[in-house]
């Protein structure tokens, strides 16, 4: 089909102006970008002032840069944690909570920008933290920064409440007295981090690393820690009621010390290796050692390592040291406590059937009324002990 001359001229004029259009339009992006760019360098300028006021006028700046402008998000989040690393480090002597201050006004200000940025713009982007002072932070907003890095960074009586940190980078951190109640901290990386006191009450922290970690007198009431990594964490005066350490792996923990043990009331222990922890004094007349497996066939991103429901399993208490701690009337059938130091506990009335005790220390203990039908005694010494009415004793064991 020939167009006729007027068509012609109409298409050829549509064409000049979606070119123009076009044309317009690059130039308007161009305009924008060096637009976006210079307030960029003049934010950037602003941050390195030495008028607080100045500085506070730079980072909310680049706050309404990073909404503005997507493309630019991650850069500004860049900066601003450096920011942090570099106007809030850890200083090599620790104050004590009480005297811990508030931040500064221009880092609290960057701490709650970060807090509230739109983290799903990050592309990718782990928010990098390491080394920071972030003492008595109490963000209004705080989203889920999974992997975040705050490696030896001080969070002393922080408020994080609820907070999701899931697999975050703490190691060696400070988090006394800190607030993190009902905070997800599955398969974080908390060796050697200092949560003495901290509220940690429904807190998620299954399959967390917590080696030589310090939770003494913290309060980890229903807390979740299966498959979580205590081996050599400092328990003692820890609050566990109701806490689930189903399969968790405390070899050498201390719940216990001079100054009073970990409670452990309602507490799962099931399933959990406890080789080597320390115990003496406790009462864990009312702490779940034994039991029916029903424990986490549903919890996420641990399904393959929970045994079937339905198995009983009891804790691993080899080498324990139970000296003087309560077990009366517990059902300890097929337990674990070769080498465990049992001397002087109460184990009256406990069915310890078919349980190892090779090598374990029964000097002076009371086991009165237990039943050790079954169980392994051999190299176990019993010098003193109570076995009135005692169930199942080898000959010669007397």
């Amino acid at each position: 089909m020939i167009l006729s001359l007027p068509g012609l001229a109409a298409l050829s004029a549509l064409l000049f102006t979606w070119m123009q259009v076009s044309q317009a339009g690059r130039e308007l992006r161009i305009i924008e970008q060096g637009q976006i760019t210079s307030r960029y360098n003049a934010a950037i300028n602003n941050l390195g002032s030495s008028s607080v006021d100045v500085r506070l006028g730079g980072i909310y700046a680049l706050e309404r840069l990073m909404r503005d402008s997507a493309r630019d998000h991650p850069t500004v989040v860049s900066v601003l944690a450096a920011f942090l690393r570099q106007h809030a480090p850890v200083q090599a002597t620790k104050a004590a909570v009480a005297d811990v201050p508030r931040p500064d006004a221009d880092i609290e200000a960057v701490m709650n920008v970060l807090a509230e940025r739109r983290a799903d713009l990050d592309q990718g982007l782990v928010l990098d933290l390491s080394k920071t002072d972030l003492s008595q932070w109490t963000p209004a907003r705080l989203h889920d920064e999974t992997g975040i890095q705050l490696e030896q960074a001080i969070l002393t009586g922080s408020n994080v409440i609820g907070t999701g940190l899931t697999n975050a980078n703490l190691r060696d951190a400070w988090l006394d007295e800190a607030d993190l109640r009902k905070a997800s901290l599955s398969g974080a990386d908390l060796r050697d981090a200092h949560l003495s006191g901290s509220k940690l009450s429904e807190a998620g922290l299954d399959q967390a690393n917590l080696r030589d970690a310090w939770l003494d007198k913290a309060d980890l009431r229903e807390a979740s820690l299966e498959f979580a990594d205590l081996r050599g964490a400092i328990l003692e005066g820890a609050d566990l009621r109701e806490a689930s350490m189903y399969g968790a792996h405390a070899a050498g923990a201390f719940f216990c010390s001079e100054t009073g043990c970990a409670d452990t009331t309602a507490t799962d222990l099931i399933g959990a290796d406890l080789t080597g922890a320390d115990f003496e004094s406790a009462s864990l007349i009312k702490t779940s050692l034994c039991g029916i497996s029903d424990t986490g066939s549903d919890t996420e991103g641990i399904a393959t390592l929970v045994p079937k429901p339905g198995k009983w399993e009891c804790a691993t208490l080899t080498r324990a040291n139970l000296l003087r701690a309560n077990l009366s009337n517990l059902r300890l059938t097929r337990i674990n406590l070769s080498g465990a130091n049992l001397a002087y506990a109460n184990l009256s009335g406990a069915d310890l059937s078919n349980a190892n005790l090779t090598g374990a220390n029964l000097t002076g203990t009371d086991l009165s009324k237990a039943n050790l039908t079954g169980a392994r005694l051999t190299g176990a010494r019993h010098k003193g002990a109570r076995l009135n009415g005692t169930k199942g004793l080898p000959e010669g064991f007397r």
